[in-house]
């Protein structure tokens, strides 16, 4: 059940972020998986999963952000 829950929680991060960019939901999950948030998520030490879907695209967003500066 928790796998379920945690797969959809992915699935809406990644729909917002293709919204957000304006690109393919394919480039926005390349996006996700190759992001450094993407592997707190995996990581069980950190709360991050615990955290809102748009807190986590923000994430994201930021991280994106500084790659380009």
């Amino acid at each position: 059940m928790i796998d379920v829950l945690v797969w959809n929680k992915y699935t809406r991060i990644v729909m917002q972020l293709a919204e957000r960019l304006n690109i393919s939901p394919e480039r926005a999950l390349n996006l996700f998986y190759n992001s450094k948030v993407y592997s707190f998520l995996l990581n069980k030490e950190y709360p991050l999963i615990t955290m809102s879907d748009d807190y986590i695209t923000d994430e994201i967003m930021l991280e994106l952000q500084r790659k380009q500066e």
